[in-house]
């Protein structure tokens, strides 16, 4: 059972999500309360662990990256070997998402690369120190990974907004775009004058900096990262094939209307329609899943994971 939030809240935190560099009194305007209550509700969100901080949505492909996905079944694994395994993935400095899962895959990575050769050599390496524990395996090139407002908040399926990572051309940076980058990513409410007193520059350029990297749409967002286990929700990430690909658009057009779908993925060698949850549990899953289902007739099959822990998540490649 997760910690009842009320309506204030729940348009705090969807404010945060939208954009989570907005003042307290920008916030307070959008939600019609005071500018200290709004601080106050914040500070007490982040205390019960709700919101555990804030996190700026770069765009990998734009800094020169691709991103790849490997999902697993991972078998005969003694805790040892399990510790070795998630210890050797934490130290590659690109790995930036590492869980353990529930479904039809029971371990998943991620990791930029600058170039298939770069992720072949990878997992050469890897293959060398854990082959023999792993049953089966999907590696999956992301073209595309749309982060989606979390509409569930206000219980509402009309306003969406859309970060993508994965569709951009490179773009050109230099190494204090870089410092400012990685200083938004570790908390995208950084004000202004804490990156200049670290990068020893004056606020003005750091705001035309970031300015600049908006506009080439390095950084697509700032969201709120939420702990959704503590609101008593559920991840899980749904992938669907389909008897007939010229329905794509209209499933995943369907798709972004559910209040609970936070994301969507397209790759390469994986499945037709990906999509991500966050569901109050296995019911609510379950039933938005057959109503999918009623309404496309031409899905082929259906398969799912949940996440149970992870081990890593990074926003940022290291340069």
């Amino acid at each position: 059972m997760g910690i009842k939030l009320d309506l204030k809240d729940r348009k705090i935190i969807y404010q945060l999500d939208l954009n989570a560099r907005q003042s307290n009194a920008e916030i307070a305007k959008k939600v019609r309360l005071s500018k200290d209550a709004v601080g106050y509700r914040i500070k007490k969100l982040e205390e019960l662990g709700i919101i555990r901080g804030y996190k700026t949505i770069i765009d990998s492909s734009r800094l020169g990256y691709l991103f790849y996905r490997v999902f697993f079944n991972l078998m005969d694994l003694q805790p040892a070997k399990l510790e070795a395994l998630i210890d050797f993935l934490k130290k590659q400095k690109n790995v930036w998402w590492i869980a353990k899962l529930d479904g039809s895959w029971n371990f998943a990575f991620a990791i930029w690369v600058k170039s298939n050769k770069e992720f072949n050599k990878f997992y050469h390496t890897f293959g060398l120190k854990f082959r023999q524990n792993v049953k089966e395996r999907l590696i999956c090139p992301v073209v595309l990974y749309k982060n989606l407002s979390k509409k569930y908040l206000l219980e509402t399926r009309n306003e969406v907004k859309i970060t993508t990572v994965g569709e951009g051309e490179k773009q050109n940076f230099d190494q204090t775009d870089f410092k400012i980058l990685k200083s938004l990513a570790e908390n995208a409410r950084t004000p202004l004058i804490d990156i200049a007193h670290e990068l020893k520059l004056d606020s003005m350029t750091i705001h035309h900096r970031i300015k600049k990297l908006e506009n080439k749409e390095i950084i697509q967002g700032y969201k709120v990262d939420l702990d959704t286990r503590k609101l008593g929700r559920d991840f899980y990430s749904v992938k669907i094939n389909l008897r007939d690909l010229s329905k794509t658009k209209e499933i995943k057009d369907y798709i972004l209307t559910i209040p609970e779908v936070t994301a969507t993925t397209e790759a390469i060698g994986s499945y037709d329609i990906e999509f991500d949850l966050e569901v109050e549990n296995s019911e609510k899953y379950f039933q938005i899943l057959e109503e999918i289902e009623t309404k496309f007739e031409f899905i082929r099959d259906v398969i799912y994971f949940r996440v149970l822990k992870n081990y890593k998540i990074l926003y940022l490649p290291e340069i």
